[in-house]
């Protein structure tokens, strides 16, 4: 009868307002055993964008067994080095960070609603080996954005969100859920006009408010201590914790070329410098840290699409917006790039940006899908669809017309 009763409630429009990605059926996140070798990592996971848990990759770690409270406090450095928390386990986005010292924070933690979510301090990042996917110069040295403690008593909630980083993340200690969803489903997660998250409850889902969920394939990662998992770029996800929960997770910058690795021959994370030391904390010397030319100018191009208004919220870029999407400081890059390939100006006209696209759209429907986009996979491809672009220019005829 109860059975009847919630079908019946359903075709009236009505809906049990569950937690976010128990809508449908949530596929398993696949999981292997330990970390695979870096080349065998972005090949199979990073370029083409699929998740994956990496089994007990993190229980030989250091930190593993000397990460307790006790062992925190025995560095003078707690004292001194300031973290950023959030007040609140449940994350609004609505509040700012608070600074305090990493040792008044532990001796809070476990009585008071807080959320330590910080660079991971210098003194502790001894304890953390290099993640052995990342163990690449290339990574380490032109990649890499930031390493990040996530440090709770458990009970934890984010909000419905994307990165626009690669993100592998090693649980220390607790247990955590993560609900996510490809990048190809973006339109159907109802994210901000502005920014990349959504407002939706993600303990109450309302689906008469936000009925794109209804539709999403879901995948589950669930991980314990000593997991690892791998999050791509643009991929939807809410994460919640429980127990005490400690995991570090690695930011880098969207790179989907092959690349030759040639191992880094670090120990650990103290001797890769973060863009974000000199933020919080103690400035760190830039020992392996050399950002010029981290980000290639491909990936620029593939960033921009993907975390514009009408991809985010229309799950695709139309011929009619593309000139739109495209922000002036790209496209002047873009031009400084051929300047300096070809030794001369090399500005496009807007006709000729449109045979860029038109290119890309390889099922000529005047949208540019996740897909689509992704055609884009190195600069090489990028400078070989703009020449293509001004040899069939009209203004291309007029000048080989006037020689």
């Amino acid at each position: 009868m109860l059975h009847v009763l919630h079908y019946i409630l359903h075709l009236l429009g009505f809906h049990e307002q569950l937690p976010l990605g128990r809508q449908t059926q949530a596929l398993p996140v696949p999981v292997i055993q330990g970390f695979v070798e870096p080349t065998k990592f972005f090949h199979d996971y990073v370029i083409p964008g699929q998740p994956v848990v990496f089994k007990g990759a993190a229980k030989e770690f250091p930190a593993f067994q000397r990460w307790t409270d006790e062992y925190f406090l025995s560095f003078e450095e707690s004292k001194e080095w300031m973290v950023q928390y959030e007040l609140g386990k449940k994350e609004t986005r609505e509040g700012g960070q608070e600074p305090i010292s990493f040792a008044e924070y532990i001796k809070r933690y476990n009585d008071e609603d807080l959320y330590c979510v910080t660079g991971l301090p210098k003194f502790l990042r001894g304890d953390m080996p290099i993640f052995g996917p990342l163990n690449c110069k290339f990574v380490l040295t032109k990649l890499m954005d930031d390493l990040v403690m996530w440090f709770s008593s458990g009970g934890t909630k984010s909000v419905w969100h994307y990165d626009d980083y690669e993100n592998l993340n090693c649980l220390i200690k607790g247990k955590k859920e993560l609900i996510l969803a490809n990048r190809s489903e973006m339109e159907l997660g109802h994210f901000q006009r502005e920014g990349s998250f959504s407002k939706v409850d993600v303990d109450s889902v309302d689906l008469n408010k936000y009925p794109g969920f209804s539709e999403i394939t879901f995948y589950n990662a669930t991980i314990e201590a000593g997991d690892c998992v791998y999050i791509p770029t643009f991929w939807g996800h809410v994460v919640r914790s429980w127990g005490r929960n400690i995991a570090i997770n690695a930011w880098w910058e969207i790179y989907k070329s092959p690349f030759e690795c040639t191992p880094a021959h670090l120990s650990d994370w103290s001797a890769v410098s973060m863009t974000t030391d000199s933020d919080i904390g103690k400035a760190g010397e830039e020992v392996m840290k050399d950002t010029e030319g981290a980000r290639e100018l491909s990936g620029n191009f593939r960033l921009v699409m993907w975390s514009s208004l009408p991809m985010r919220t229309e799950g695709h870029v139309s011929r009619a917006s593309f000139l739109d999407v495209l922000q002036p400081e790209l496209k002047d890059e873009i031009s400084d790039f051929l300047e300096s390939v070809n030794g001369k100006p090399e500005d496009l006209a807007d006709e000729e940006w449109l045979r860029v696209f038109d290119q890309l759209d390889a099922n000529k429907d005047e949208h540019l899908d996740p897909r689509e986009i992704d055609l884009l996979s190195s600069d090489e491809t990028l400078i070989f669809l703009i020449q293509q672009a001004k040899i069939e220019s009209p203004s291309s005829d007029t000048e080989k017309a006037e020689l």
